[in-house]
């Protein structure tokens, strides 16, 4: 995915041709997750998955592969965390048979072994290794910029799987999600009572896609996409109760000054990802203003200075 293109120079656009590689993508053969992706994977390119543990995101990574191993693709999975005998078992469970799996965390290495491949993925991020950095800052920095740009090179997708804090937010610093072209998350489905059902979705960047989600049920034997996640009946007395039970939380969280994700979280015993939503919209209706970022992010309730602070900053 070399584009090959100068740009210490500005170029009218209509000069430039455009490579033959953004109309390729790697389809997967799952009819939802290539819907997702606006098609499927565009050679070459990177990205991120990230979940709260148990929400799938081996299992959701390994019927990907297997799909697209059954489309013709060579397919790889680079585990840190479990053993070929664990992945092997895990594998026999989802019915996963044409996946080549190893444990390798070699960033070199890696590097060198995308040649034979159309996908590789990472698991996890945070368990990569290499002899030429020290700190754990220089490690993720090089390995980051190696991995991706011997896709790029090789038009090899390369797939990092990441871990999440106990808040939901992302571990270390936000040089990967930057990096890649696209950011993936796994969740429970928000509103439902079935916890089986789960939400896959893009987080916030997709640069050669559309933003979007789709939903599927994940049991013992995997992920099941052909069954759509059915809302709660909708009669009176559901609706009542969840209503009631939103409001009360959100009249528990309005008594707060200060909230982070792992205060809400705390306070309402809620998952990450419904902390999120809650913050999300006590933001929206303009009760709280939202302050740094990541895992220092912090919630404040609104009044006229920091309002009138936040008006400021963005008309900047």
């Amino acid at each position: 995915m070399n584009l090959d293109i100068d740009t210490t120079s500005f170029k009218r656009v209509s000069s430039i041709k455009v490579p033959d590689i953004f109309n390729r993508r790697l389809k997967t053969g799952i009819e939802k997750i290539d819907t997702l992706l606006g098609g499927g994977f565009l050679p070459g390119s990177s990205f991120t998955l990230c979940a709260n543990a148990g929400c799938g995101k081996t299992t959701l990574m390994l019927q990907t592969l297997d799909a697209m191993a059954k489309q013709g693709y060579k397919v790889a999975y680079a585990s840190g965390e479990e053993s070929v005998f664990q992945l092997a078992h895990t594998c026999k469970r989802l019915n996963v048979t044409n996946v080549e799996i190893a444990n390798e965390t070699n960033v070199e290495t890696l590097t060198d072994v995308m040649k034979e491949y159309d996908i590789l993925i990472v698991d996890s991020f945070q368990s990569l290794t290499t002899n030429k950095a020290k700190n754990a800052r220089a490690v993720e920095k090089h390995a980051v910029q190696s991995l991706v740009k011997a896709g790029k090179d090789l038009e090899c997708v390369v797939g990092f799987i990441m871990h999440l804090t106990k808040s939901g937010e992302l571990k270390g610093s936000t040089i990967v999600p930057h990096t890649v072209d696209l950011n993936l998350k796994v969740g429970m489905m928000p509103d439902s009572d079935d916890e089986t059902a789960r939400l896959i979705y893009i987080d916030r960047k997709n640069r050669f896609g559309p933003l979007g989600d789709c939903d599927a049920v994940l049991g013992h034997a995997g992920y099941d996409f052909n069954v759509s996640v059915k809302p709660d009946k909708k009669d009176d007395k559901k609706a009542a109760t969840k209503n009631t039970r939103k409001a009360k939380e959100l009249e528990t969280l309005e008594s707060q000054d200060i909230l982070s994700i792992a205060r809400v979280c705390e306070l309402i015993d809620v998952a990450p990802l419904r902390a999120q939503h809650l913050l999300r919209e006590l933001t929206m209706a303009e009760k709280y203003v939202k302050t740094g970022r990541g895992p220092s992010s912090r919630w404040h309730r609104a009044t006229k200075t920091n309002t009138d602070a936040k008006i400021v900053a963005f008309n900047g």
